[in-house]
């Protein structure tokens, strides 16, 4: 249970991906909680209240908004300025990954997730790692 009681938030508007993830996680023994970012607002309280140990966060959003966009709001809240943010998207890695480190992310981890690596990547992230991994 390498993730044991590691409180982990989703950003991801896709339900398959969500459930796939959650379902990866929990058994590493982490709690899980998502969020679509349809209302901002309503995103960072529930993400305020859940005090996650990490962040992950899809790219690709069917409403104009892009990963980058939902990490500058989440930065611009002060609680989470520490808190590692990962990027898990099937965006080309080799366009993404220079502008994720670029923008400061904590990583980089390309779908489709390698079941078995993904929570050894999440916990070297918690514990000061950055991951650039195209898949």
């Amino acid at each position: 249970m390498m993730l044991l009681g590691k409180r982990i938030f989703y950003i991801e508007d896709d339900l398959k991906n969500r459930m796939i993830v959650q379902t990866i996680l929990e058994a590493q023994g982490a709690v899980v909680d998502f969020e679509q970012w349809g209302f901002p607002e309503i995103a960072l309280r529930k993400m305020l209240r859940f005090r996650p140990n990490l962040i992950l966060l899809d790219l690709m959003f069917r409403n104009q908004m892009t990963g980058y966009d939902i990490f500058d709001a989440i930065r611009r809240q002060p609680f989470f300025n520490q808190i590692p943010v990962v990027a898990v998207s099937a965006a080309d890695p080799a366009m993404e990954i220079p502008k994720a480190q670029a923008r400061g992310l904590a990583g980089f981890i390309g779908k489709p997730l390698e079941i078995a690596l993904f929570p050894q990547q999440l916990e070297r992230v918690m514990s000061g790692e950055h991951i650039w991994y195209s898949g």
